[in-house]
C-alpha cells in the first residue's frame, strides 16, 4: 500500500499571523466494531494467542501517547500555539487508536477490556533513552513527524494481517488509522515549516540520530516513539520515511487555496 504523505498537505489552513491549524479527521471505531461480536471470529487457542501478540504492541505503543504528551507538559517544551493545538488533535485521535484496538483484541484475541485497561495502566515508562530529543519544541516536532511517518509504512505493511481476520471491518479501520497517522506526520511537518523555517537544515541530523534508534523491544521505554522493534522496521524503511521527512519540510509553506491551484 503506497503511503499518500505528500497530497495531504493541501489541506491545512493558515490563519491570522501565519497560525496554522491541525488537519481533523472524523470517524469512530466503535460505529465499525460494534455489531460484531467475539463469536464471529473463534479460533484455535494457540491462533488467538498468536494475535494477542501481534496487536499487543500495537495497542501500547498507541496508549502511550498519553505518557508523551505529560512529559512534554512537565519538560514545558510546548512553545507556539501550533504545537498545542497539534498535540490536542493528536493526543484525541491517539485515544481513538487506543479504543479501537482494545475492541479487536476484545473481537478477535479473547482479549477483555477490563484486563488490558490495567495491564496498559500498569506498564512503566521511562523517557531517558530520547532525552536528546526533548529539549525544545523543534527536535521533538521532527520526532514525531518521522516516528508518525514510520508508523503509516509499518501499518501498510499489516495489511495481510487484518485482511485475514474475517471481515472487511478490520481492513476499513486499519486505512483509517494509516491515514490518521499521515495527517499527524504531515500536521508536525507543517509547524515546522511555519515556525521553523530558518532550521530546516538541521532535520537531517536529527533524523540520523532517529534512524539508529530502539531496534528491540526490550529497549522501548513507553515513550511512544522509537518502537522500531520488529521485521517491518526495515533499514530501507527508516531510510524512505527519512527522505519523505527531508522533502516535505523542504517545501515552502502557501495557503491551503494556492497549494491547490
Amino acid at each position: 500500500m503506497r503511503i499518500e504523505g505528500e497530497r495531504a498537505f493541501a489541506q491545512f489552513r493558515i490563519v491570522e499571523n501565519r497560525m496554522i491549524t491541525p488537519v481533523r479527521r472524523k470517524w469512530s471505531p466503535s460505529e465499525l466494531f460494534d455489531d460484531l461480536t467475539p463469536v464471529m471470529f473463534t479460533a484455535d487457542p494457540s491462533v488467538l494467542r498468536a494475535r494477542w501478540n501481534k496487536l499487543w504492541p500495537e495497542l501500547y505503543t498507541e496508549y502511550e501517547a498519553r505518557h508523551l504528551k505529560k512529559e512534554l507538559s512537565i519538560r514545558n517544551l510546548i512553545a507556539t500555539e501550533e504545537a498545542a493545538a497539534f498535540f490536542d488533535a493528536w493526543a484525541a485521535d491517539e485515544e481513538r487508536h487506543t479504543d479501537g484496538f482494545i475492541q479487536i483484541m476484545e473481537l478477535i484475541a479473547d482479549g477483555s477490556e477490563k484486563d488490558l485497561w490495567e495491564r496498559l495502566d500498569t506498564r512503566p515508562h521511562n523517557f531517558s533513552v530520547i532525552n536528546e530529543y526533548l529539549k525544545e519544541e523543534f527536535s521533538v516536532m521532527v520526532m514525531i513527524a518521522f516516528d508518525e511517518m514510520c508508523t503509516c509504512h509499518a501499518y501498510a505493511a499489516d495489511m495481510g494481517f487484518y485482511a485475514g481476520l474475517g471481515s472487511n471491518r478490520f481492513v476499513r479501520w486499519l486505512r483509517e488509522v494509516i491515514a490518521d497517522e499521515a495527517v499527524h506526520s504531515m500536521n508536525a511537518v507543517n509547524v515546522i515549516r511555519a515556525r521553523y523555517s530558518d532550521r530546516i537544515r538541521e532535520v537531517g541530523a536529527i533524523l540520523d540520530g532517529l534512524t539508529s534508534g530502539v531496534a528491540d523491544e526490550s529497549d522501548y521505554g513507553g515513550t511512544f516513539v522509537l518502537d522500531y522493534f520488529g521485521e517491518k522496521y526495515t533499514k530501507e524503511m527508516l531510510a524512505n520515511c527519512r527522505a519523505t521527512i527531508l522533502r516535505n519540510v523542504a517545501r515552502p509553506l502557501k495557503s491551503a487555496e494556492s497549494e491547490s491551484d
